[in-house]
């Protein structure tokens, strides 16, 4: 016979005390707030994991070191120009840029890279070696709305 068991309230205790719910307030959530960073084919986890995958060492094959993407302006700006996580900014070509103009590119290095996918992302390898991200270069087409990123080891 267990110790704590707890005996039920009576259907007379519970009539006397019930009361109206009191309305919840609303929240405003991560992912409301996120709809305003644009769009993106892949997203953070999805790059990081691509970038990884390109530095494994595999015994018969060799990586690519290409990612294509789909993405509109607003979400290069905010991931690549106006990050939070950046410690120093990226140097994008040409500084000012819209949805008209050709072609973007920006240099990250591999510090930058690492905050912005996360350190486990820029480094992969096999058991007997390591590979670090040396570079990553961005090009994005912003009337295209495609980008590619190229990736140094």
């Amino acid at each position: 016979m267990p110790l704590s068991k707890k005996r039920g309230s009576s259907p007379e205790e519970v009539h006397e005390e019930w009361t109206e719910p009191k309305p919840k307030k609303a929240r405003v959530s991560k992912k409301a707030a996120a709809k305003d960073i644009g769009t993106c084919s892949m997203n953070k986890k999805e790059i990081g994991d691509e970038v990884k995958s390109c530095l494994a060492i595999e015994k018969y094959s060799i990586s690519s070191s290409r990612i294509n993407l789909t993405m509109d302006t607003t979400f290069f700006r905010s991931f690549f120009v106006s990050n939070p996580a950046l410690t120093k900014p990226i140097d994008v070509q040409p500084a000012s840029f819209d949805d008209e103009t050709a072609v973007v590119v920006a240099e990250i290095g591999n510090a930058a890279a690492g905050e912005l996918l996360g350190v486990s992302k820029v480094k992969g390898g096999n058991r007997m070696m390591t590979t670090h991200l040396r570079s990553m270069c961005v090009v994005f087409y912003p009337k295209d709305q495609k980008c590619r990123l190229w990736l140094t080891v």
